[in-house]
Formats: C-alpha cells, sequence, structure tokens
C-alpha cells in the first residue's frame, strides 16, 4: 500500500502494535540504514541485502529510490524485518520511491525518518553520478557513510578521496571494496615479515597485477587494482609527483621511479569484475606472488628470497558476500586513515589516465 511521508510513522506504530499483541515481543532498534539505490534496477539486490543485515543488527531501514518522471512525487511502503518467514520482527522497512524532481526531497525526508539519538549509516548502492549533490545532502547527519568503489569507474578514484577529506570529524567513509582487499594486504604483509623478506626491498623493480575486467572495460585499470596499488605505492614509500603512464588493449603500465607497476586485464571464471587474479612483486633478490588457481577462491602465495627457505603454500580465501561486508563496515565505525591514504595516493597515480572530473561536460537536462 502506497503512503504519502506523513502516514509512515503512524503505520510504522500499527505494525509495531500488532506485533505486540501477537508475539509480545519488544521492540529494539539499534541504528537508522538508509540505503541510496542509484539506480532501480538494484532496488531488490539492495533489498535483500538490509533483509539479512537487520538479522543481526536489529534496525530501521530506509530505501530510496528515484525515477523518471513528469510529476514530482514522494511515495512509501511500510513492512517489518523478520528473522524468518512468520518470525518475530526484528526491525522495519521504509521503501521511498521518488519520481522526478522530487529526488530532491529525499535528504530532508529521510533524515525526519530516522531513529532520533541513534547512529545513521547511509549507504550508497551503485554508481556516485557525476556533478550531482545528492550524495554531499544526504551524509550531513550520517556517522557512517558506507560505498562501494568496485561498482564505480577509475575516476572516482580522486572523487572518494576528496569524499575522504571532507568525512573528517563528521561522519567514518567505509568502502566495501576495500574491506574485500584485506586477504591480499595480509597475504602481501606475510612475504616481509622476516628480515630476510625486508632486505629486498630497497631492490624492488616492478610490481605486476592482474585483474578480472567488467564487460568493455575501458580504464587503464579497475577501481579496486587501483585503490590496492595506492595502498602498495603508500606502505612502499614510492614517488607518485610524476607518473609515467603506457597504454594497450589490455593492459597498462605505470613507472615511479625505478619501479614498474603494470596491470593486466585477465578474465576469470567465478571471480567479479574488478577482482584481482594475481600479484606479482619483483626485486633484485627476491620474488613474490600471489596467484588465483583454477578455483577461485584457492590462491598460491609463494616467495624466492636468498637465506629464506619458504615453501609455497595454497590457501582458500572465501568470498564474502555484500551482507557480511556491510556488517563488517558497521561493527568498525571508525575513520579508517589507511583506507583514506590509500584513495589518495591511488587517486594521484591513475589522474594521467582516468579523466578528470572538471573536464566532464555538465549533466543534460531532463524533462
Amino acid at each position: 500500500m502506497k503512503l504519502s511521508v506523513d502516514q509512515v510513522e503512524r503505520e510504522v506504530a500499527r505494525l509495531w502494535e500488532v506485533e505486540a499483541s501477537k508475539s509480545g515481543a519488544a521492540r529494539v532498534e539499534l541504528l537508522t540504514l538508509v540505503a541510496l539505490v542509484s539506480e532501480p534496477q538494484l532496488l531488490e539486490r539492495a533489498q535483500k541485502v538490509l533483509s539479512e543485515v537487520v538479522k543481526r543488527v536489529p534496525s530501521r531501514t530506509i530505501v530510496a529510490v528515484w525515477r523518471d518522471g513528469a510529476e514530482p512525487a514522494i511515495t512509501a511502503d511500510v513492512t517489518l524485518h523478520r528473522l524468518a518467514e512468520g518470525g518475530p520482527a526484528c526491525g522495519d522497512c521504509i521503501t521511498l520511491e521518488a519520481i522526478g524532481a522530487a529526488r530532491e526531497w529525499l535528504p530532508g525526508n529521510a533524515d525526519r525518518l530516522a531513529l532520533s539519538d541513534l547512529p545513521v549509516c547511509i549507504w550508497w548502492v551503485g554508481d556516485l553520478p557525476d556533478h550531482d549533490d545528492l550524495f554531499d545532502r544526504m551524509v550531513v547527519n550520517a556517522d557512517v557513510v558506507i560505498v562501494n568503489s568496485q561498482e564505480m569507474d577509475l575516476r572516482d578514484l580522486e572523487k572518494l578521496s576528496s569524499i575522504a577529506q571532507r568525512s573528517h570529524g563528521r561522519y567514518a567513509l567505509a568502502d566495501l571494496a576495500w574491506a574485500r582487499l584485506r586477504w591480499v594486504q595480509d597475504l602481501v604483509a606475510r612475504f616481509f615479515d622476516d628480515e630476510q623478506g625486508r632486505a629486498c626491498l630497497p631492490g624492488l623493480e616492478r610490481i605486476d597485477i592482474e585483474f578480472s575486467p567488467r564487460d568493455g572495460e575501458k580504464d587503464a585499470t579497475s577501481t579496486r587494482s587501483g585503490l590496492l596499488f595506492g595502498w602498495l605505492a603508500h606502505v612502499l614509500n614510492l614517488p607518485i609527483d610524476s607518473p609515467q603512464w603506457r597504454r594497450g588493449d589490455r593492459w597498462a603500465e605505470v613507472t615511479l621511479g625505478s619501479v614498474v607497476t603494470r596491470f593486466e586485464q585477465r578474465p576469470q571464471k567465478g571471480v567479479r569484475p574488478g577482482g584481482v587474479v594475481r600479484v606479482g612483486i619483483q626485486c633484485k633478490t627476491g620474488r613474490f606472488e600471489i596467484q588465483r588457481q583454477e578455483d577461485p577462491q584457492a590462491f598460491r602465495w609463494s616467495r624466492e628470497v636468498p637465506g629464506a627457505s619458504t615453501p609455497p603454500q595454497v590457501l582458500r580465501v572465501l568470498s564474502l558476500d555484500e551482507p557480511t561486508l556491510l556488517l563488517r563496515c558497521l561493527e568498525r565505525p571508525k575513520r579508517d586513515p589507511l583506507l583514506e591514504m590509500s584513495l589518495q595516493v591511488g587517486s594521484r597515480i591513475v589522474r594521467p589516465v582516468a579523466p578528470r572530473l572538471s573536464s566532464l561536460p555538465p549533466p543534460v537536462p531532463t524533462t
């Protein structure tokens, strides 16, 4: 049943009263989780993710979607989240649909519907639009803001870096793609746990990052690979002021000082677009490699360094689903300086091969 926004709280209260009369369960909600669905086709996916998240963290969810239309209007649907079909309620769900120019009304209405005196999390679902201020207007009162850079273009690393800088003292920025990179970071760090591995780093010559491309990939590399390299360049203290790029049809190379890094498309069945397939690090006196196997969740970790015999290992790394990633971001609602620095460094390196936001044409007005 479609409701006006003014009717939402009354309907929510009625649903909880009915629930209490049936089960006697108390209403418990710990936060407001707002999902901004940038494209209508992503709506069902976002709703499924939130329905899983609230089973672990009882919450009010507000899902906002917008569609083209001549007459501006916002309507709402209201229901309760449940632990299982027919089971007890674990939160309430409000879906807002904005038509046409009513998209501009979403920030104020979402703010009105957020639970008072409880944390507010904003999750942007999909790509960030260019030349648009909805994101900035929505995060004004947020405590945590979650994005997924894997769903964005390479140039958006610069936009996310700017968002991270503006977030200081306001909200914590989290990235689902960054959460997916933790296993790579852990395995890379293991290369240099001992003195023999660290002794190779002054002779660093080359880094190879292979990734699974999107259909029709046009960027020099995936955003996840760009973010990973931003982290590597930061922790390895590579010079980033004058990156020199070369490109081919399915590869790109950037030179930072004396270190050459090659990004190469390597499609693999079962690997998400943008996912890392291989990382190789070559030094004058050592070689290090993480290679995804035929089983996309199995990885071969190997290194060759003087003075240390290290047999290769095959590890299984389970791919985390979106609800689990979202929960991990909610469990640590604090600023992540390493993410912010990796965004800053990565965006500066890829800037020559990613269109600058200032050079993009303004959006064409729609009627």
